[in-house]
């Protein structure tokens, strides 16, 4: 088996940059408002690891994974029980994966269209995280 090192501080640290630029936020307020030193970065980007405990405060207040900051998954969601949360410490969503309950679903589909129906119905059938993005997507588009 290949050995790939997933752990590789300086990539935690660019895709920390990244993420945070993608939502933002300033590296400055993530350091400040977790309580970490202001070189915790520039350790990380010369080689220094940082501690659990502080990377899980910086994807906390991010909204995202420590899986995805690790770069062990694209998709910087947090999943638990069939829902998705995302969002950072400025305000969370959370997402229900199960789009229609077995017992209500075929209520549901009598007042929608078929098209509707058929969506859902697709979207059911989906494994978990291609239906979770299936919803993320959906929401996104709903938002625009």
């Amino acid at each position: 088996m290949i050995e790939q090192n997933l752990y590789n501080s300086p990539d935690v640290a660019n895709r920390i940059k990244s993420y945070a630029k993608s939502k933002k936020i300033s590296l400055k307020s993530i350091l400040e408002d977790c309580k970490l030193g202001s070189n915790t970065f520039s350790h990380m980007l010369h080689g220094k690891a940082i501690a659990f405990d502080s990377l899980a405060k910086i994807a906390d207040y991010l909204g995202c994974s420590v899986d995805y900051l690790l770069g062990r998954t694209n998709m910087p969601q947090i999943y638990s029980n069939n829902v998705i949360h995302t969002g950072d410490i400025t305000g969370s969503h959370n997402v229900n994966l199960n789009i229609n309950s077995k017992n209500t679903s075929k209520n549901a589909t009598k007042n929608t269209s078929s098209d509707t129906s058929e969506l859902v119905e697709l979207i059911e059938s989906l494994p978990l995280l291609k239906r979770a993005e299936a919803v993320i997507y959906l929401n996104n588009l709903k938002e625009k």
